[in-house]
């Protein structure tokens, strides 16, 4: 069985991959070093839960898996990454409600757009859709 990866779907994948690998790297520099990320002009999103680094980290390793799962075309990486994007979707949205950061950001923007883009290639996530 031969799987051909459309373009949109390598472009999520490695760009998530990429801002996962990223993002551990800052966190881990930023945990070594403390206030790393402030004196390099780095932003992170906070999250209240648990260690703040540990819980970063977490959350990008689970990207990594999502991003690997997403790239071979697995229907678990689909819906790991649906699952990944929703999450930061209502956190920004509750965070915009409470006024700790303005409704319509960046993060807010970006990953509605992921999701718009991501939704629609349920289909190539299934087997019979591609011929033996």
């Amino acid at each position: 069985m031969s799987k051909n990866r459309p373009f949109i779907i390598t472009f999520i994948g490695d760009i998530s991959f990429l801002s996962a690998l990223l993002s551990i790297l800052l966190s881990i520099a930023s945990l070594l070093s403390p206030g790393f990320l402030e004196r390099h002009n780095f932003s992170t999103i906070p999250l209240p839960i648990f260690s703040h680094h540990i819980m970063q980290i977490l959350l990008y390793i689970i990207l990594l898996i999502a991003s690997y799962g997403f790239l071979k075309l697995k229907i678990w990486g689909y819906w790991l990454m649906i699952t990944y994007n929703t999450f930061f979707l209502l956190v920004n949205i509750i965070w915009g409600l409470q006024n700790k950061q303005p409704f319509i950001s960046t993060n807010v923007m970006m990953t509605f757009i992921e999701l718009i883009f991501i939704l629609p290639t349920k289909k190539y996530f299934y087997e019979e859709n591609f011929p033996s």
